[in-house]
């Protein structure tokens, strides 16, 4: 997306219990070492997807836009959709970046998030030159290097939530679903991605435009 290429990022709310002991959590470098050495996480491949789109806004919109998708790691998804009607153009060829953990520090000041657990950690990252983006919170599995969720926190009130469910694919674990809840000044939608039929031969992914 161009606009909600953030949106699906650059990603539902459950309550999470209070926060533990900040001795009962790894240090946030050693977070970030697991998060990008993670061994589930496919290098790059390709895939067919399904985009659920639903406007909470004029124009109301309600679509599915069938297409193909790209990943690479660490973080970086490109969508081209086909048969686009012209009132979902913006969606018909998009792309959003998670960005690379092992850099993460580079860009933002990361501490627990407050509902932190040693079981569910949170970590929040600040970014140390001011953008529109106040603080994004990033959900992990712990114990298998996944990002579950991110919610994108913004100056201007907005707010974007993105979950991600995984399912095995041999020796690795790949994003099977993505939904977004966006809650923006001037847009307000939500997005659901399916994905299926995962590629990961070379000239395929190669492909990637």
């Amino acid at each position: 997306m161009r606009t909600v290429p953030a949106v699906l990022a650059a990603a539902l709310l459950v309550l999470l219990p209070l926060a533990a002991a900040a001795d009962d959590q790894p240090a946030v470098p050693a977070v970030l070492a697991m998060l990008a050495a993670a061994p589930e996480q496919p290098e790059e491949y390709k895939a067919s997807v399904a985009l659920h789109v639903r406007m909470r806004v004029f124009p109301w919109i309600r679509i599915t836009l069938h297409g193909d998708s790209w990943y690479k790691r660490p973080g970086l998804y490109r969508f081209v959709f086909r048969g686009v009607p012209v009132i979902a153009r913006a969606f018909s060829d998009m792309k959003y970046d998670l960005g690379d953990p092992s850099h993460w520090e580079e860009r933002y000041a990361i501490a627990y998030a407050p509902e932190s657990t040693a079981e569910v950690p949170v970590l929040r990252l600040t970014p140390k030159t001011p953008v529109l983006v106040k603080q994004l919170d990033v959900t992990l599995d712990a114990a298998h290097g996944r990002i579950l969720k991110a919610v994108w926190s913004r100056g201007d009130g907005g707010l974007i939530t993105l979950v991600q469910t995984y399912t095995p694919v041999g020796t690795h674990a790949y994003v099977a679903k993505q939904t977004a809840k966006i809650d923006l000044p001037r847009m307000k939608a939500d997005l659901e991605a399916d994905y299926e039929n995962f590629v990961t031969t070379e000239a395929s992914v190669g492909a990637a435009p």
